[in-house]
């Protein structure tokens, strides 16, 4: 099954945008199930297909582990401009495997180290806080959607029903990365930058249940 939808790109400290293609890609494994692997990439969003993330590349959301600029392991593509001062590239991944005619699933925010990276002459804290909240908008939507499935139990059959609120929650996810940036003029509004510092954290700890 392939699902494809046009995303916008917002990349930091750049007024621009370009459009990736999102495709979310449903495979199968296994002889006694059927295993759907999902990966919505903030590449911001391009997607891809992530059969492993326990990898030293891969690096799941945790509260007590912030970036770093060593996170930032990919080298900034020469054809770019040098006023993009980082890139920031994460998942919201989910799987999913059909148990006793229930659909039993898993839902991870990841942060990918080889496919983000920062200019040699940006690696200030401002810019690393900035990059960091993209992150944290991932595990909080993250636990929104692990929040939201949790009020319903979905059957194998239900595949289209499951799915939907998936991609309904990731639209809101995008679309909250957007706000994100362009309130805080990517990082260069000091003020409206501390008012997402503040919040954020909050949000989160509000589906700690969900984490």
């Amino acid at each position: 099954m392939l699902d494809l939808d046009s995303v916008p790109v917002f990349l930091s400290l750049n007024l621009f945008y370009l459009n990736f293609i999102v495709s979310i890609i449903l495979f199968f494994i296994g002889h006694s199930h059927n295993c759907g692997v999902h990966s919505n990439v903030e590449f911001w969003e391009a997607c891809e297909i992530m059969e492993e993330t326990n990898n030293n590349n891969r690096m799941e959301w945790e509260a007590d582990r912030r970036l770093t600029w060593d996170d930032f392991q990919a080298k900034p593509p020469s054809r770019w401009s040098t006023d993009i001062a980082a890139i920031t590239s994460s998942v919201i991944q989910y799987r999913y495997v059909c148990e006793n005619g229930l659909l039993d699933y898993e839902i991870r925010s990841i942060f990918l180290k080889d496919e983000s990276w920062v200019m040699s002459s940006s690696t200030t804290a401002a810019y690393l806080q900035h990059e960091q909240l993209h992150f944290d908008l991932t595990e909080l939507f993250a636990r929104k959607l692990k929040s939201r499935l949790s009020k319903k139990v979905y059957k194998c059959n239900e595949v289209g029903a499951f799915e939907k609120l998936v991609n309904d929650t990731l639209a809101e996810w995008r679309k909250t990365q957007q706000k994100y940036d362009w309130e805080t003029g990517f990082s260069l509004r000091k003020t409206q930058q501390e008012k997402w510092n503040q919040k954020v954290p909050g949000m989160i700890a509000e589906y700690d249940e969900f984490q």
